[in-house]
This record gives structure tokens, C-alpha cells and sequence, in this order.
């Protein structure tokens, strides 16, 4: 029986000098260690880096493309806010009057404030406040116009930055006239013969 390793031919060694560092390889000389496969890059950059994705053309329907329809709002008031400026202005336009008559009036405001009340039918011939119901005019003219003027700065501040704004000059107005009517009966109850000739009903007859 025959050995069968002795029949497969073997492998023969390449006896070949193989090159050194720094010199060139003999001419057929092959190297046996198959050379390992670099990954390629993809085509568009030469570092290796994935491709930056273009922007496409911006949609006509996106907001603030070009000749895209304007956002809701943007260029048009809604109906609520339409109304809250109307009202604000209104409001102002109220106040801004009420500090011009109290102005005017300051300076005779007792004398004026007597006559109205003589008009309607009371005795004021036993009033002797004046000279109180007169620095009371003054101080409601003093603080009209201080509350007008932080009232219109705020109004202002919240309509640029739209927010409801009506309800300031409301409850500004709303304040004064709490204030002017406190002062006002404050001077008129605070006179023993004024309050005693309504008591004695020389008011006006209903």
C-alpha cells in the first residue's frame, strides 16, 4: 500500500529573496500576503465624511418662504383684539378729558362743586368747608393726572406686546372716581351744619 502523502506533489517555497526596507521588489516577484481592501469613500467628499444634504427649494406653503401666504394674524387684527384696541383708545380718551376738566377746574373747584348743589336743590348756606372742599380739588386734579400718565404708559406697554389692555384704563377711571368721591363727602359730611340742614330737610324734595 502506498503512502498516499508521498503521491500529492508539495508545495514548493519561494526561495526568492524577498525585498528589504528602502529597495525595489526583483522583477516577478509577488507578494504571497494578500493585500487588505481599503474602504472607499463615498463619491462627493475626499475625507471620508458623509455628503452634507443640499436644502431643497423651500415650499411656497412653508411660513416665510417667498410667496408664501402670510401667518394667521401677522398683518390683520382678530376680532377680540380689534375691540380691545377701540376700547383702550376710548378709555384713554375719557381719561385724558376727565384730567383736562379736573385741571381747569381746580382752581375753582369748591365754588363750582356749591353751585352744582345748589342747582339740585340743596342749602349751602350753612357749609362753611370751602377752604378743604377747595385743596380737596386740588389733590384729585394732582393725582388725575399722575394716574392718567402711568395708566397711559402701561396701556401702551401691553398693546406692543399684545396683550388685553382695556381693562387698565377701566380700572384706573374706576379708581379715581372712588378716590374723587371719598374726598368730595369726606369734606361735605365732615361739616356738622351741612349735615344737619339735609337732616332738617331743606334738600331736595323727591
Amino acid at each position: 500500500m502506498t503512502d498516499d502523502r508521498q503521491q500529492q506533489p508539495v508545495a514548493q517555497r519561494d526561495e526568492r529573496p524577498r525585498p528589504r526596507y528602502g529597495e525595489y521588489a526583483p522583477e516577478g516577484w509577488v507578494n504571497p500576503v494578500a493585500p487588505v481592501e481599503t474602504q472607499t469613500p463615498p463619491p462627493g467628499r475626499s475625507d471620508g465624511t458623509a455628503p452634507t444634504p443640499q436644502a431643497g427649494p423651500r415650499d411656497a406653503t412653508t411660513p416665510g418662504a417667498w410667496g408664501a401666504p402670510p401667518r394667521p394674524g401677522a398683518g390683520d387684527l382678530s376680532g377680540a383684539r380689534r375691540f380691545d384696541r377701540v376700547a383702550t383708545f376710548v378709555l384713554l380718551g375719557i381719561g385724558l378729558y376727565s384730567v383736562i376738566s379736573n385741571v381747569v377746574m381746580a382752581s375753582t373747584f369748591s365754588s363750582t362743586l356749591l353751585s352744582a348743589l345748589s342747582g339740585a336743590g340743596y342749602s349751602t348756606d350753612a357749609f362753611t368747608g370751602q377752604e378743604a372742599l377747595q385743596r380737596s380739588g386740588v389733590i384729585i386734579a394732582v393725582l388725575t393726572v399722575a394716574v392718567f400718565a402711568i395708566t397711559l404708559m402701561w396701556s401702551i406697554r401691553r398693546l406692543a406686546a399684545r396683550k388685553v389692555t382695556f381693562w387698565v384704563p377701566l380700572s384706573a377711571g374706576v379708581l379715581m372716581s372712588i378716590v374723587q368721591m371719598v374726598l368730595v363727602l369726606g369734606v361735605l359730611f365732615g361739616d356738622a351744619a351741612f349735615v344737619q340742614s339735609i337732616l332738617d330737610g331743606s334738600g331736595p324734595s323727591l
